[in-house]
């Protein structure tokens, strides 16, 4: 009976460390498991690499019509440019006010730090440029438009000035009064 005893004992240590073994591999596999599950319904592992161009497939290198982008954009950094503006003008010998609030959009916080540095500038520029309007103008969507675009001319040639790049790709209303 003493024999059998000494037979199991030996059996029990090493059944213990295999069990141990199995125990930490089976915890590893499951927090690794876990981690890639979560990596992979993140979007985390369709992501290329920093630095590096999104790879064309090979239906792209033949001509499909579903070619990959090239590069992919920042998102858009919006600065409005406060105060609104308000300005007096004379059309047909009547005194007229116009108040404009604009937001300037751009992909580079850069750029938004240079249109914040030259704020005097550009606000002098379209302080003169709103001023110089006529009421039959800026009554119809395309007067607008049109000053839209010559708000964002003046913009841009004052960040090719002072930084050498336009910087900003879009200018937009946030308020238009007529009076």
């Amino acid at each position: 009976m003493a024999q059998k005893d000494d037979a199991k004992a030996p059996a029990k240590k090493g059944s213990g460390a295999i069990k141990i073994l199995l125990i930490v591999t089976g915890a590893i596999l499951l927090v690794g498991g876990a981690v890639g599950a979560t990596l992979f319904l993140t979007g985390a592992l369709h992501k290329s690499a920093a630095g590096e161009a999104p790879v064309a497939s090979a239906g792209a290198a033949h001509g499909s019509p579903h070619a990959a982008p090239a590069a992919f954009k920042q998102a858009p950094v919006y600065q409005p440019l406060d105060p609104p503006f308000i300005i007096n003008f004379e059309d047909q010998g009547i005194l007229r006010y116009l108040q404009v609030g604009l937001s300037v959009m751009s992909r580079d916080k850069l750029v938004i730090d240079a249109v914040n540095n030259n704020m005097p500038q550009i606000r002098n520029n379209l302080i003169l440029l709103f001023a110089n309007q006529k009421l039959e103008t800026l009554s119809s969507n395309e007067g607008k438009e049109q000053l839209r675009d010559q708000a964002l001319e003046q913009i841009q040639a004052v960040l090719n000035k002072e930084i050498g790049q336009p910087g900003v790709e879009a200018v937009y209303f946030t308020a238009f009064v007529m009076q």
